[in-house]
Order: structure tokens, then C-alpha cells, then sequence
């Protein structure tokens, strides 16, 4: 991956993971530490014709654990198919719980996997006559909504000059169990607002997305301050989650139908995953610190806050978490899975986005075990 490549993962990537309902106990909570970090190793590649990967979400569905990725670089000359670019910017592969490295990816005859969410033809047009000027889906988390197919979440986005990444929508798309491509829902779940010709806010959902207490929750990060981004957050019931109308957003005292009232909840992340934790009897939030390999743990009473400050950090010269290979990026995308974190709740899983140079790359997991 390239410092380009690191840039994505600090503007828009997507997470999910869901968690139990909180239970009372009596007596204080621990207090946030780390006590080790472990490397759990690399996710596979479909095949010897895929250079590299990043960006990964999850989510549980019938007994396995989806994972998708965003952009997904081809080798060899291996051209993508559908558009004929050496880029597909959503794969995804099926693992269970004991091996969730080890991924099931079918690919065609050329080694190539699917396009997890479709895209329109005129999507195909605009990326056939100018793939660095054209659409990228990147896709989040699966949630089982309890229906027969997951919901999974995508960015709808429109490269340029295949350095700049502007993220126009929120979509969904609904997908079987062990499927490779997904229904996609015609309609952006959200559209990013440009408030009163002001500078465009970040869409709801691009600053990460999980699932908690039988809701979903989203959240918006932007610029605020120098090298810091501030993220806003809004819910709805899991059941109706690809309903714009169902959620409600937190403007400081409570939850608000009008998007325009969410006021910034947490800050110094640009994505952020959250989960309650049963071991430490809080909400826990994880994210990574603004164009570092720094990885930032913090706790809560409420989903909204307020968070703990300054939060328990994690960085490659803690151990279990492999620096860069490539000196001029940083890692990216830190982000926790609860399907995978112990019964107890004390590990906690993270993935995160290692570059290795230039459009090489690797996602990781890592085991963090509380204090």
C-alpha cells in the first residue's frame, strides 16, 4: 500500500460487529489497561493472482463470519472482467469462528474473485472509459437484520485522478448465505448533504458502522483541527436498518430525527468500531489515531459518551501489532470484531490495514487481553 492508500483508510472504511446487551454488576468496573497484544496473522488471498487488499469488515450470519474487503489489486496483468481495470474494490470471503484468517473466496478461471456489490452500467461505462476517474463500492459490515439475506453496507465513491476518493453514498445491498455477489439496493441508504454551500460534512456511516444492543449505529467523522477528525453518530433498530426514517441522531441531549442536529461525539479517530464490553461492564470504542500506527482504546458509559480521555493507546513497539512495511505509510483501519473476542469478554479481536509498499498490502488480526 502506498501513503495514498493509507489516506482511504483515514477518510472512509466501514466496520462492523455487534455485541451483547449490557448487564449490571455489582461494584466499580475495571480499569481500561492492556495487558499483551498478540499477532493472530494475515488474512488469505484468493489466489496467486491478487497482489493485495485493505479494508475489512465483519459480520456473523448462520453460524460463519463474512468478511469484505475494499480495494483488491490484481497481479500478473490480471484484469478485472467486469470493467477491464486491475482493481475489484469489493471481495469478500466466508470463515468460521476457530479459523477466521483461513477464508473460502471462489474465483473464476483466472483467479479473479467477485465484485461483491454490482455495480450499474453506468458505473461500468465511467470506470471502462476511465478507471482512475471512475466508481469504487466499497463495502462494510454484514448485519443479519433477521431476514433470509444479511444487509451489507457499502460506500458508493467517485475516484479522481486515482488519488482523490469523494464519498457520495451510503448503500445496501442484501446477500445469501455463503453468496459472493450481493442484491444491491438501487437507492443510497444516505447521500453526503453540502450544508447551506458550506464545506460537504461526511456521510453518516463512513466513519464506521456496528452493531449493538439490537442496534445499528453510524458514524460520521470530519476534520476538526489540525490532524484531528471528530465523529458524529446516529442509530436505528437492526430490523429496520436500510430505512433512512428509522434512525435518529445525537445532538448533544438526545436523539433527534434531523441528521443536521448530530453534534461530534468522539474525536482523534477518523473510523471507529464500538461494542459493549461485558469484562469491563462499559461501552468500548477503538479506532486509530489520525495518521499514525497508533491504535486508541477508550470506555464509556453510553454509546454517545461522554468517552474516556485520553484513552489507552497501542502501537507497533507494543508488540502483536506489526509495523509498516513500507517506511513512508502508516498502518490503518483499526477496528474490533466481536464475533471473535472470548467468552469473557477480557480479549478483544482488531483487525487492521498494514502497507507493504506500493499497492502491496496486508490486513492483519491482533488479540489485545485487558488488564
Amino acid at each position: 500500500m502506498t501513503t495514498r492508500r493509507s489516506l482511504w483508510g483515514l477518510l472512509v472504511a466501514l466496520c462492523g460487529c455487534s455485541s451483547s446487551s449490557p448487564v449490571s454488576d455489582a461494584g466499580p468496573p475495571p480499569e481500561l489497561g492492556v495487558a499483551r497484544v498478540d499477532d493472530l496473522g494475515a488474512f488469505s488471498l484468493p489466489s496467486e493472482n491478487v497482489l493485495s487488499r485493505d479494508g475489512v469488515s465483519s459480520g456473523g450470519f448462520r453460524g460463519k463470519i463474512l468478511w469484505t474487503f475494499g480495494d483488491t489489486f490484481l497481479d500478473h496483468g490480471r484484469m478485472n472482467p467486469l470493467d477491464g481495470s486491475g482493481v475489484i474494490s469489493a471481495t469478500s470471503g466466508w470463515s468460521g469462528v476457530s479459523m477466521p484468517t483461513a477464508l473460502t473466496e471462489p474465483v473464476d478461471a483466472q483467479g479473479v474473485p467477485a465484485q461483491l456489490i454490482p455495480f450499474t452500467d453506468a458505473e461500468v461505462a465511467q470506470n471502462r472509459r476511465d478507471a482512475l476517474d471512475g466508481w469504487a463500492l466499497w463495502p462494510g459490515p454484514l448485519v443479519d437484520t433477521g431476514s433470509a439475506a444479511g444487509l451489507v453496507f457499502f460506500q458508493r465513491v467517485k475516484r479522481s485522478k486515482g488519488s482523490g476518493f469523494d464519498s457520495l453514498g451510503l448503500g445496501t445491498a442484501r446477500l445469501a448465505a455463503d453468496g459472493t455477489v450481493a442484491v444491491r439496493n438501487p437507492a443510497d441508504l444516505f447521500s453526503r448533504e453540502v450544508p447551506d454551500g458550506g464545506a460537504p460534512r461526511s456521510l453518516m456511516g463512513s466513519g464506521g458502522i456496528s452493531v449493538v444492543n439490537g442496534e445499528v449505529y453510524l458514524f460520521a467523522c470530519d476534520p476538526s483541527g489540525f490532524l484531528n477528525f471528530a465523529c458524529r453518530v446516529g442509530r436505528a433498530p437492526v430490523a429496520s436498518a436500510d430505512q433512512a426514517s428509522a434512525y435518529r441522531f445525537y445532538d448533544g441531549r438526545e436523539w433527534s430525527a434531523d441528521p443536521a442536529r448530530a453534534v461530534p461525539v468522539i474525536d482523534r479517530v477518523s473510523v471507529v468500531s464500538l461494542s459493549y464490553n461485558p469484562y469491563l461492564r462499559r461501552y468500548l470504542a477503538i479506532g486509530q489515531r489520525v495518521l499514525t500506527d497508533t491504535a486508541i482504546l477508550r470506555v464509556a458509559d453510553r454509546p454517545e459518551g461522554p468517552w474516556m480521555e485520553p484513552g489507552v493507546e497501542i502501537s507497533p513497539s507494543d508488540g502483536g501489532v506489526l509495523a509498516p512495511g513500507d517506511p513512508q505509510a502508516t498502518n490503518y483501519l483499526t477496528l474490533e470484531h466481536v464475533a471473535l473476542r472470548s467468552a469473557d469478554a477480557r480479549q478483544v479481536v482488531v483487525s487492521y490495514a498494514r502497507p507493504m509498499g506500493a499497492f502491496r498490502g496486508e490486513v492483519r488480526l491482533a488479540r489485545i487481553t485487558l488488564r
